[in-house]
Parts: structure tokens; sequence; C-alpha cells
């Protein structure tokens, strides 16, 4: 059965996790991890690292704000909000992103994680060119 505290050691990792800690997510991630996002899939501890270090690579602020856990068994289930500042995404202003995490763990250790949330709200929509663009269609299908 896991424990309440090694998830929130999990989550008080994620409220430190930046471009210089990725290499510690092994603490908390199984080799053989499957993570999955609304943008991406990676398969391995490995591709993991490898792709939290491409995203926190020019981040110059990022945090987490997690709501109590659901925790039934090995599995977790989380919302959250992020707030996070990148110079090439809304002009180096904070954007923030509501979400939810399942995590499904074995021995004590995540095996599988799934985050879910607006790929739109979280990126496309603080690109300049795409943000009119996409603001155009949400009003067209608004009616």
């Amino acid at each position: 059965m896991l424990c309440k505290a090694r998830v929130q050691e999990f989550f008080d990792f994620y409220q430190k996790l930046d471009k210089n800690s990725t290499k510690n997510l092994d603490q908390y991630y199984a080799k053989q991890v499957s993570f999955t996002d609304p943008l991406h899939q990676v398969e391995g501890l490995e591709q993991l690292i490898a792709y939290f270090d491409r995203l926190y690579a020019r981040v110059t602020e990022i945090g987490f704000e997690f709501s109590e856990p659901d925790i039934v068994g090995d599995r977790v289930w989380c919302s959250w909000v992020m707030t996070y500042r990148h110079p090439r995404i809304n002009s180096g202003n904070p954007v923030r992103v509501e979400g939810a995490s399942r995590l499904d763990w074995q021995d004590n250790k995540v095996v599988c994680h799934r985050d879910f949330f607006d790929g739109g709200q979280m990126l496309w929509e603080q690109l300049p060119l795409l943000r009119s663009v996409i603001a155009a269609l949400k009003k067209r299908m608004a009616g």
C-alpha cells in the first residue's frame, strides 16, 4: 500500500524541480516509467530525464500548487495549477495552467505518470502568431 508521506515527498520534489535537479528523477520514477502528457509520450527513465532537461532548459521560473491527492491503492489522482515563465512564451510573462495527474506506483516509485491539461492553454495560445488564430477559432465555434 502506498504511503501518503511518499506521495507528499514526490510533490515536494516537484516544487523544487528545475534544470539542475532533473538527474534526481530516479528517486521517484522507476526505470521502466511511462510518461504521457498532451504534447509527448516518453518511455523509460533516461528518456524522461532527457525530456525534462529540454523542458526546463529555458524555463526561468516554475511552480506548482497541488490539491489534496486522492490515493486509492497504488494509484494517485491530483489536480494542480502550474505557473511558469519562459522567455519565448507569452513575452516572458507568467503562464498559468490547470491540470491533473494520474500516478501509478509500484515499489514506492512511479511506473506510469499521465498528465491531463489543455495544451493550447499551456503553449499554443501563448505564442503571438497562434494566439489570434486560436481566439478567432474559439469565437467562431462559440456561435
